[in-house]
């Protein structure tokens, strides 16, 4: 159960330190305020596509992250970050619901689920085709 935790805090952490350093390079090269999440300080719409787009990646990098980590009872590490996430998205509305728009609040971490359930699926699928290999 230990590691299951482990793979969620890791999990947590890799989409938050990707996320911000998106963020930070966003700020750095168009020399705007730092700001760490959304999307309203961003200086186009390609760049609002883009980071919203990004969520889904950061997701499927979690979910790979968490389901190798895990190794055993991997839908139960996978089941609990994605309460997670929806617990945030949550915290996420209450908070930011007047800077950021509510289409990036509820695309956001519906990507985000969307990748880390996709990066879940894509190692069992793998271990799937290996069990079957070797028979």
């Amino acid at each position: 159960m230990v590691r299951q935790m482990m793979a969620v805090a890791a999990g947590y952490f890799s989409i938050a330190a990707l996320n911000s350093l998106i963020h930070i390079i966003v700020s750095v090269y168009f020399k705007t305020g730092l700001s760490l999440t959304g999307i309203s300080h961003l200086p186009s719409i390609p760049w609002i596509v883009g980071v919203t787009a990004l969520q889904l990646l950061f997701g499927l990098f979690a979910g790979l992250l968490i389901t190798t980590i895990a190794q055993s009872r991997q839908h139960i590490a996978i089941l609990g970050f994605i309460l997670l996430m929806a617990i945030i998205a949550f915290i996420d509305y209450i908070t930011l619901s007047e800077q950021e728009p509510l289409w990036y609040l509820i695309t956001s971490p519906a990507l985000k689920i969307i990748g880390i359930f996709a990066g879940y699926r894509l190692i069992q699928s793998q271990q799937e085709n290996i069990e079957h290999s070797e028979h």
